[in-house]
């Protein structure tokens, strides 16, 4: 042994034993002691997988009284594995499957049966690669069942073991992680199987379904099942919406152009949150753009809300804003930005229950003047966000109930989530601070030349308030 691998060994023991702490290493030494570690847990795994082979052979197919792991105080060899390491259920099936299949048997007959996977249980046993990269490859081989020769499978057994080592020469030296082992070993199981991928894709179809419920609450929860194709459809879709990257727009005289990053307001929202919206965004456009008619009508989110709630004077039940197809109650900020948005509809009635008028379908502001405002705006205006123009909302900065027009001069372009946050409160429209304020009927105080210059910034309330303590609170602007 070199003298550096003993000091390596030393001070990995020394790590086991809580001799040293791991803060006190440099970091050449910690990646090393982290590498040294992994090795040896590898190892030891491959002797938990040989003890629980041979703890199956002294227990299965056998009499409770002569069984091992019954007189072990275990019902079955994986119950054993789960309570004496100490992992989950599915991690000591797991353990318990990779025995199975880099040990040998006893036939009925007496005779012996090799080992199903060898070249998995030779690199196993070298601690050459870890327990799921191991179970990676057999789950899958196991599964394709008689209709792959054995003298394929093997080969496809040792390209994975290669992949798993990091030996194949396209992994340049990286061993594969255990999901990509998954796909590679179904890209072997589809190229050997003489029926190719038609009859699993059938059964495929044959599984897939979607679900959904109401919970006490009001929220809508499900389900869904999805093949692959589909997964990959959606996941992709999902993952632009949900993981926008920042963007760079070539202004009108070839340079970069892109929005401050001032006051940027925190998206607090989880990855699993964002996929929701993106999701709901996906569907409010395919209902206004593609999505088949009925009597000539697109399929129509209604809200019904009483015009005393959108000015804060709802005093009835009836006043509520509710959902038309459920009849759930909404909040009445909810109302309120759908009366910019026309690929909803909201209907606004008066206190003897007589509609007063409907939001139109179509957005409040012209196609020619959206053109002009994502002209202007480019994406999403909140700070921080670039949210396409295809998946924002256009947003009256004065409120059309309040007399605020609809030009361009009062639009700003917002993704659906933060046009939702200005409306709550959370957010609030303000003027840049070099491009002055807007009339009391939402008129630019500027030349017709600037109308088309981002004439506004997105801030967050809540901080601006906390600012300005010994003022008071600035409104926030609503629609």
């Amino acid at each position: 042994m070199r003298d550096d691998e003993t000091v390596e060994t030393a001070v990995v023991d020394a790590l086991v034993a809580g001799a040293t702490s791991p803060a006190s290493l440099p970091s050449a030494e910690l990646l090393v002691a982290f590498d040294e570690l992994a090795a040896r847990r590898r190892a030891i795994d491959a002797v938990l997988v040989r003890l629980a082979g041979e703890v199956a052979t002294r227990s299965d197919g056998l009499a409770p009284e002569d069984s091992l792991a019954r007189a072990a105080g275990h019902r079955s060899v994986r119950e054993m594995v789960q309570h004496r390491v100490g992992v989950r259920s599915r991690e000591a099936s797991i353990l318990c499957a990779v025995a199975d299949a880099t040990r040998s048997r006893v036939g009925l007959s007496g005779a012996a049966i090799p080992v199903p996977h060898p070249h998995v249980a030779a690199a196993l046993a070298a601690g050459a690669i870890a327990i799921a990269q191991a179970h990676a490859i057999v789950e899958p081989l196991a599964a394709s069942g008689t209709r792959i020769a054995p003298d394929d499978l093997e080969v496809a057994e040792l390209d994975l073991v290669a992949h798993a080592c990091g030996t194949d020469a396209a992994d340049d030296g990286a061993p594969m992680v255990p999901e990509d082992l998954v796909t590679v070993a179904r890209r072997w199981i589809a190229h050997l199987d003489p029926d190719g991928e038609e009859p699993r894709h059938d059964d495929q179809l044959a599984q897939r379904y979607l679900r959904t419920s109401r919970r006490r609450d009001g929220m809508l929860t499900g389900e869904f099942l999805a093949t692959p194709e589909q997964g990959d459809a959606l996941e992709a879709m999902l993952d632009a919406m949900a993981k926008p990257r920042r963007v760079v727009f070539e202004d009108a005289c070839g340079g970069d152009s892109d929005h401050e990053q001032a006051e940027s307001p925190a998206d607090e929202r989880t990855l699993q949150q964002r996929r929701m919206d993106a999701l709901a965004d996906v569907a409010a456009h395919y209902a206004a753009t593609e999505a088949p008619r009925i009597c000539d009508e697109a399929p129509t989110l209604v809200i019904t809300v009483a015009e005393d709630a959108l000015h804060g004077r709802a005093d009835r039940l009836a006043d509520l804003a509710t959902l038309q197809r459920s009849g759930l109650p909404v909040p009445v900020h909810v109302a309120a930005r759908i009366l910019c948005d026309g690929f909803v509809q909201t209907v606004v009635q008066r206190s003897d229950g007589e509609p007063l008028r409907l939001g139109r379908r179509r957005r409040l502001f012209s196609m020619s003047q959206r053109r002009a405002i994502v002209a202007r705006d480019r994406h999403c205006r909140a700070p921080g966000c670039t949210a396409p123009p295809a998946w924002c909302e256009t947003h009256h900065v004065v409120r059309w109930a309040d007399g605020g027009r609809t030009d361009v001069a009062n639009g700003i372009l917002l993704c659906r989530f933060h046009h939702a946050e200005v409306h709550r409160g959370a957010l609030t429209v303000l003027p840049a601070s070099d491009e002055g304020a807007i009339d009391a009927d939402g008129r630019a105080a500027l030349p017709r030349s600037r109308e088309l210059r981002r004439r506004w910034r997105v801030t967050s309330a809540y901080r601006r308030r906390s600012r300005l303590r010994a003022s008071p609170p600035r409104a926030p602007m609503r629609t």
